[in-house]
């Protein structure tokens, strides 16, 4: 069980990388777009975070249920905001995006 936690968290981090790499490589051009890859990197992050608090109850490791509820609450909106974003093609959502990835990332981190 401890291999698929592990394996859980390079997917979560993989999701995470994925948005922000590429957020920060179309900062770079003229109208930056959110895209698919934004939304599979947000889906990737609710199932891997799903997956990670499974196998940490699962091994009764401790869960913080309050940090994980703003965690998945940030998930939901940058996968709601990035399929929004690409439905719409609004600048403002692949801003959105990133701001939100951003915060999960400051939670999942200083949260203690």
């Amino acid at each position: 069980m401890e291999i698929l936690r592990n394996v859980f968290l390079v997917f979560h981090l993989f999701g995470f990388a994925a948005i922000l790499g590429g957020l920060f490589y179309q900062l770079r051009g003229k109208d930056p777009v959110t895209g698919s890859y934004m939304v599979s990197s947000a889906v990737v992050q609710l199932v891997t975070g799903v997956g990670l608090i499974w196998t940490r109850t699962s091994l009764d490791l401790p869960v913080d249920h309050a940090k994980m509820g703003v965690k998945l609450a940030l998930d939901v909106l940058v996968a709601v905001t990035a399929l929004a974003g690409m439905r719409n093609k609004q600048p403002w959502a692949f801003y959105a995006v990133g701001v939100f990835t951003a915060a999960a990332a400051v939670v999942a981190v200083a949260w203690k």
